[in-house]
């Protein structure tokens, strides 16, 4: 495979080895990538779903496809939008098999411009290491996404 350079941060040198990835790469992929899945409207839902799917482990694509395509038509059909922020910073746990990342936020639904829901959630992905292709660089794939919802 062909190698991937890149800069850890700005403020130390550091060195990427092959098939290494370092903690905050992890980290910024499952939060980009829930925060993707869970920032959607009417109008956005389709691609922010699609694109969620494209780093969805086959396993978990299989189980939820058609769940997110029933979301779709429902999100359409009665106008939900739903907002999540982050509010604290990521947790993660390396296996060695795999990583789980814990997120916790505020997620907010809206039925048009009706507030119908806001709650703190705490969201743990699982992630598997995959070789890096073109179409994910990254190397890694959700492999498992388990909602719960945080007493305030």
């Amino acid at each position: 495979p062909q190698s991937i350079y890149y800069i850890p941060s700005a403020q130390e040198a550091g060195m990427a080895y092959p098939n290494r990835v370092d903690k905050a790469v992890v980290c910024g992929f499952a939060s980009n990538w829930l925060l993707n899945r869970n920032n959607f409207t009417p109008v956005t839902v389709k691609d922010t779903y699609m694109r969620a799917m494209r780093y969805m482990a086959p396993a978990l694509l299989s189980r939820t496809k058609a769940n997110l395509e029933d979301e779709i038509s429902r999100v359409t059909r009665d106008n939900i939008s739903s907002l999540f922020s982050l509010s604290k910073e990521p947790e993660l746990e390396d296996s060695g098999i795999d990583f789980k990342v814990t997120l916790t936020g505020e997620k907010i639904i809206f039925m048009g411009k009706e507030k119908l829901d806001d709650r703190i959630l705490r969201y743990t992905i699982t992630l598997q290491r995959i070789p890096p292709i073109e179409t994910n660089p990254y190397g890694l794939v959700i492999a498992g996404v388990k909602q719960e919802e945080v007493e305030p």
